[in-house]
């Protein structure tokens, strides 16, 4: 009997949008809101199935509320990702499927950001999210009562700007 479901998949790439092809763009769409949709959807008819209950939880970016200069492959396909997480919260929710989105909004500390980022910028250091403090958020929100389901939750560190 499923209970918990996490769509943690986020295909952050930076190309002006003169420079993104085609191809680019749907790669960045299929990698973030298709496959949303694909693990939301089948998350939530085996919980509906088992008489409901459950949470889907999606993380997503700060490109999931806006654009920046660069990123509208990766904007348009997380804004997407966010806007079905919404209206699959408001479709199962009557059947007590909590559905939730996560904006992380700072890097999150893992061997593929301090070998690919860290390098270029050392203040990263300071803003990087420890993984676990990432899965403790998620979890309180999975552990929300019924009766006061939150559905976004803004996750950076005190060092973030923004």
């Amino acid at each position: 009997e499923l209970r918990f479901v996490a769509h943690n998949i986020g295909g952050n790439v930076r190309f002006g949008a003169l420079q993104t092809t085609e191809r680019v763009f749907r790669k960045v769409w299929e990698l973030c809101a298709l496959s949303a949709f694909l693990v939301g959807k089948e998350a939530a008819a085996a919980m509906a199935a088992h008489g409901g209950g459950g949470t889907i939880a999606f993380t997503g970016a700060t490109a999931s509320t806006r654009g920046a200069a660069g990123f509208g492959a990766f904007a348009s396909a997380m804004h997407a990702k966010r806007g079905f997480a919404q209206a699959l919260a408001k479709e199962v929710g009557p059947l007590g499927i909590h559905v939730c989105h996560l904006v992380v909004d700072a890097p999150i500390d893992t061997a593929f950001v301090r070998e690919n980022f860290l390098p270029r910028d050392a203040t990263l250091a300071r803003r990087m999210l420890p993984p676990e403090d990432v899965a403790s958020a998620i979890l309180a929100m999975h552990k929300q009562p019924a009766r006061a389901w939150a559905f976004e939750m803004d996750l950076r560190s005190q060092h973030e700007p923004w």
